[in-house]
């Protein structure tokens, strides 16, 4: 499975809110620019849409960079 296959299913189950247009849901687009811009990392590594799944996962963590925003999932 490719890594932004994984985050768009995840996200049916739990609706990451959208950043662009407050209020709203993520979009699918949304969560590939998140991989692309590097807002995402799993198992310490910055990753791309396109690669695949790399198990286990021993961390997850959405926007790293950020203090506000920064969620570590696994």
């Amino acid at each position: 499975m490719k890594i932004h296959a994984w985050l768009k299913d995840l996200h049916s189950l739990c609706r990451f809110m959208s950043i662009e247009v407050p209020g709203k849901v993520a979009s699918n687009s949304e969560l590939r620019r998140w991989i692309e811009q590097g807002s995402l990392i799993m198992n310490a590594e910055r990753v791309m849409p396109d690669e695949l799944l790399d198990f286990p996962l021993i961390s997850v963590v959405l926007f790293p960079k950020s203090e506000k925003r920064k969620v570590t999932l696994l």
